[in-house]
């Protein structure tokens, strides 16, 4: 299948029109690419050309429509900002621990000058190059920006040289990153345990840290002028581990509003539902049309059933079942997702969580699944 018809059948489906073919984005971790390869991690992590080898075994091994590798979290730009939310495994592996950057106390000051309050309290206990002096916090920031530029161009050219080569398209991970205002006061601010304490205590203030925490989340998700096409990646991770009533008052408004906001400006949003969201599966219907929705778990004919005329969904299919299930047991798992979620269009492929660990799938299984999925899932 060529190019201009893998973008056509990309461009139908964000359009709400049935695509030639059940588009294909699948997922791998550098983890996953170094394992496959049988590459060292950390050494890749600092090694332009290991990185490389590593991520072409991916491309050279699964057959999908788009470039398979998410790489975003780069050792060096942690080490010199001396993060203490993300930091490295002794395998190599980026890690993001439970932190606490902000108190109770914090959050009068939060909720009247949000920006200030991260610049000048948070940041420097998240990032120890920040808890020092005006003038060595600016030189720690510009090592860890010119490292990111670094690495990112790398990373740009080597997408753009094997996207030529095996003629991927682009997928949805385009545009900007953002979070749920709730999620982002719990995963950077307060920590899991933290903001569920304050659920039950000081429900008043968290409602207004996440309408403080909106006009944030927009403009990290908005450039100044956005184009077509501009989508917006939200991992949400909260929401299921919440009470119903504490979802509708403290997560559901101010995520409704950004996404809402995005829309409005012309941009779409990229969901990621971690965990089971079939019990909120009302609650996504009502966000803007052809919104992109990847399931990790949940119900996939109710979900199907709710918000399928009106949304594009994916993922449901476990990559780990390659371990336990035969070929063949792998295959009818997938006619199966197929038969729930072709009907009228508005459903890609995609598996339920990157695959992280290379010895967490059957390698050739799971070969044979994309191979299905690409010569099969024809309209």
């Amino acid at each position: 299948m060529s190019i201009d018809e893998k973008l056509k059948i990309r461009d139908d489906l964000l359009a709400g029109r049935v695509p030639k073919r059940v588009f294909m984005q699948l997922t791998f971790t550098l983890e996953a690419a170094c394992g496959l390869a049988g590459l060292d991690l950390k050494r890749a992590h600092f090694d332009e050309e290991l990185r490389k080898k590593a991520m072409r075994s991916i491309c050279e091994t699964f057959y999908t429509d788009t470039y398979p590798i998410e790489n975003i979290r780069f050792p060096a730009v942690y080490q010199a900002l001396r993060a203490k939310n993300w930091v490295m495994s002794s395998t190599g592996a980026m890690q993001h621990p439970e932190i606490e950057s902000f108190t109770p106390d914090d959050y009068e000051a939060y909720i009247k000058n949000p920006y200030a309050t991260i610049m000048e309290s948070i940041l420097p206990k998240i990032f120890a190059g920040f808890d020092t002096d005006r003038a060595h916090a600016s030189v720690n920031l510009a090592k860890a920006y010119s490292l990111l530029l670094q690495t990112f161009g790398q990373e740009g050219a080597f997408e753009a040289q094997v996207s030529q080569e095996f003629e991927y398209v682009t997928g949805f991970f385009v545009g900007a990153l953002c979070e749920a205002p709730f999620d982002f006061l719990a995963d950077q601010l307060r920590g899991f345990k933290g903001i569920t304490m304050d659920v039950r205590r000081i429900p008043d203030l968290v409602e207004k840290a996440a309408e403080a925490t909106l006009p944030l989340m927009l403009k990290l998700a908005l450039p100044r002028k956005v184009n077509p096409g501009h989508i917006v990646f939200i991992p949400l991770h909260l929401a299921p581990f919440m009470r119903l009533p504490d979802f509708e008052r403290l997560y559901w408004p101010t995520f409704e509003k950004l996404v809402s906001g995005i829309s409005k400006a012309g941009g779409a949003s990229f969901l990621f539902a971690e965990v089971d969201w079939t019990r909120y599966i009302d609650y996504l219907a009502k966000l803007p049309e052809n919104t992109i929705i990847k399931f990790e778990d949940g119900d996939a004919k109710k979900i199907k059933t709710a918000i399928g005329g009106r949304h594009i969904i994916g993922g449901f299919f476990d990559p780990t079942i390659t371990l336990t299930h035969s070929k063949e047991e792998c295959i009818d798992e997938v006619k199966r997702l197929l038969e729930i979620g072709m009907p009228g269009g508005r459903f890609y492929f995609a598996f339920n969580r990157h695959v992280i660990d290379i010895n967490s799938v059957d390698v050739k299984k799971l070969q044979a699944v994309c191979e299905y999925v690409k010569e099969n899932a024809y309209y």
